[in-house]
């Protein structure tokens, strides 16, 4: 396939005239809707660009927050827009103490968090007009936190006073936490979750705790209120959509029983024992692969398997009996895909790809090349797996469909970036390195007709707004957040 390109060159260039920003005579421009590109803010008067800049935006919903500061600066600014134009403003409660924003949709809006030194502080009510003064998050104690958005609210969680690297795991010194959730009122104060905490995990609206001494709990995140749901637990995995639960027992760190639990009676039923304890947590001297020892739940939970030292696939299980389902031979677990699971092969010096489905013992070859080779999962199908084969820079590679029926792989793109996605209409949206790995040209490809289509050149940062277009900072036009919509077929 030839490949063409084009360029939207006449349109920035035009769009130059557009330019706004905290010291431009300019007047606001307007970007919904969206038909050419425009410059919706400029850096500030004096601003040069230099080795050590770090252009960078945030989105929280229509918000758009963004800084033109170097990495190094100890003062940074910030800068507040929407993404659908008007003047931008200086966001004025940041400071220099003041880093790591994070947002929470609520029913009221966007409320935005950030860590000013060791404390955490709410910033804003961002569709309330104005800016408030900022206040700590109401309830936390002091100490440091980590925070982390969910669908469930703010979560808090401590930092560990002698880290490790040992995870998720009860009864060994593995790093524990306390974890607080804030709902998003600014006036109610942030609800305990527990203490000495090693993993959890959310199941529709309820989260399962695991602490230190191995109590596992029920835990209402909404009131904090708990209840043990079993006791001397080492670990434990969860799968909402098959109500399963699948927990190791704690033991001789030897050679320790491991359960499924139906959710609903409380059943429980033995089927498997991990002795290979001694690999399984990451222990100094006893390292063996990430991720030994624990479970995972294929799509929609019907199967669970089990990974072994340098990722064996020890067992697999029916979930709706715990019926022992039979692996195939000489094969290394890598994951899930879809309603089946991921798995790798050696033959001498060439790695094997699968797809193997345990419901009917299907097992589709989707990859072969040297061991050690580079792989990207794009999109799974029952009858296709799309992949990206990376190349030695680890920023771009070729886009590849495997499809099961036919055993045949077509390539799908002949140049692609790691961070790419499919339009609406069938072409691909990417993002390629521009040189060596950053900044990024954006790019989109037409599969029908072979043409690159280049949306923006040396663009250092950018989001994607399906009814909009991108926005995006730098650019090969020109400083400033810029957006543009996404050109027609």
């Amino acid at each position: 396939m030839s490949l063409k390109t084009c360029s939207l060159k006449h349109l920035i260039l035009a769009a130059a005239l557009l330019a706004c920003g905290p010291d431009d005579d300019a007047g606001p421009a307007a970007t919904c809707p969206l038909d050419q590109v425009t410059r919706m803010a400029a850096p500030p008067r004096g601003w040069q660009p230099g080795f050590d800049r770090w252009l960078s935006l945030q989105t929280f919903g229509d918000h758009i927050f963004y800084r033109f500061d170097p990495r190094t600066d100890p003062t940074p600014t910030y800068w507040m827009i929407d993404r659908c134009g008007g003047e931008p403003e200086r966001f004025t409660p940041a400071t220099a103490r003041m880093t790591r924003f994070t947002g929470l949709e609520t029913d009221e809006g966007w409320l935005l968090y950030a860590q000013d030194g060791d404390r955490h502080v709410i910033l804003d009510r961002l569709d309330v007009p104005g800016f408030e003064a900022p206040r700590p998050v109401p309830g936390l104690p002091a100490g440091k936190f980590i925070a982390s958005a969910s669908a469930l609210g703010m979560y808090f969680s401590s930092l560990p006073e002698a880290p490790n690297n040992l995870t998720g795991v009860a009864g060994i010194g593995a790093r524990a936490y306390a974890i607080y959730l804030h709902h998003g009122d600014p006036d109610v104060p942030v609800v305990q979750l527990g203490v000495r905490i090693v993993t959890f995990q959310s199941a529709g609206d309820r989260l399962f705790m695991l602490d230190d001494d191995g109590d596992l709990r029920d835990v209402d995140p909404g009131t904090g209120a708990s209840e043990l749901v079993l006791a001397g637990v080492r670990r434990f995995t969860v799968s909402d959509a098959a109500r399963r639960l699948i927990w190791q027992q704690l033991g001789d760190d030897v050679s320790e029983p491991i359960f499924l639990r139906d959710l609903d009676t409380g059943e429980d039923r033995q089927i498997a024992v991990n002795d290979f304890t001694a690999l399984s947590w990451n222990r100094p001297g006893d390292r063996d692969t990430p991720g030994t020892g624990t479970w995972a739940f294929a799509a929609e939970g019907a199967y669970a398997a089990l990974y072994g030292p340098a990722h064996a696939l020890v067992a697999v299980v029916r979930t709706a009996d715990g019926v022992a389902i039979e692996p195939p031979a000489g094969v290394r677990l890598r994951g899930t895909l879809g309603r089946g699971f991921a798995l790798s092969r050696d033959h001498d010096d060439e790695t094997a790809w699968l797809r193997w489905d345990p419901a009917t013992d299907a097992l589709h070859e989707w990859y072969r090349g040297p061991v050690g080779g580079s792989l990207q999962l794009f999109a799974v199908a029952d009858d296709s797996v799309d992949y990206i084969d990376i190349d030695e820079g680890g920023f771009s590679g070729v886009l590849w469909r495997a499809d099961h029926r036919t055993g045949e792989a077509t390539m799908l793109i002949p140049r692609v970036g790691v961070s790419t996605l499919v339009l609406e209409d069938g072409r691909y949206l990417t993002a390629l390195p521009s040189r060596a790995y950053s900044p990024f040209d954006l790019v989109v490809f037409d599969p029908d007709t072979g043409r690159y289509t280049t949306v923006a050149a040396d663009v250092d940062d950018f989001r994607y707004f399906p009814d909009q277009g991108l926005l995006y900072l730098g650019g090969d036009d020109g400083p400033g957040l810029w957006a543009a919509p996404i050109p027609p077929r």
